[in-house]
């Protein structure tokens, strides 16, 4: 297949994908944050620092999108009784619930991928993303 072949299907699916994922924004939260917010909820409560690291974004980076979180009452701060200077940043109700909406919207590519390929071709497409997304980190 061409390049020009890949891409007369490729960017239409990834249009797709953006315009989905994009949806979300509408309430005001960034990719960035909503990638703070779901590992919050996979991981647990973090510091600030914890969640830079993890999330390869500077402190001041990271202070930035948790001060947005702190607004939208998404996240809330526990001072950490080990170490009076650090914050534990906790994930909220609020937050919990926005996440419940935003699966709602990535369940739906998930059933379009889900309804237009086979079993196997679900495997070999999951497959592929894998390796792709490897490859990008890799190179990162």
């Amino acid at each position: 297949m061409t390049v020009n072949k890949l891409e007369e299907h490729y960017v239409p699916f990834q249009c797709m994908i953006v315009s989905s994922t994009n949806r979300f924004q509408v309430e005001g939260v960034s990719t960035a944050q909503y990638y703070i917010l779901d590992t919050l909820f996979k991981q647990g409560p973090m510091t600030a620092k914890e969640l830079a690291e993890k999330k390869g974004i500077s402190q001041s980076g990271i202070s930035k999108l948790i001060k947005r979180l702190l607004e939208k009452n998404y996240v809330l701060q526990q001072r950490q009784t080990e170490d009076r200077r650090s914050y534990y940043i906790l994930l909220t109700d609020d937050g919990r619930n926005f996440l419940k909406r935003v699966e709602t919207m990535g369940n739906e590519v998930m059933n379009l991928i889900e309804e237009a390929l086979t079993p196997e071709e679900v495997e070999s497409f999951a497959s592929l993303c894998r390796k792709i997304t490897n490859l990008y980190d890799q190179k990162q």
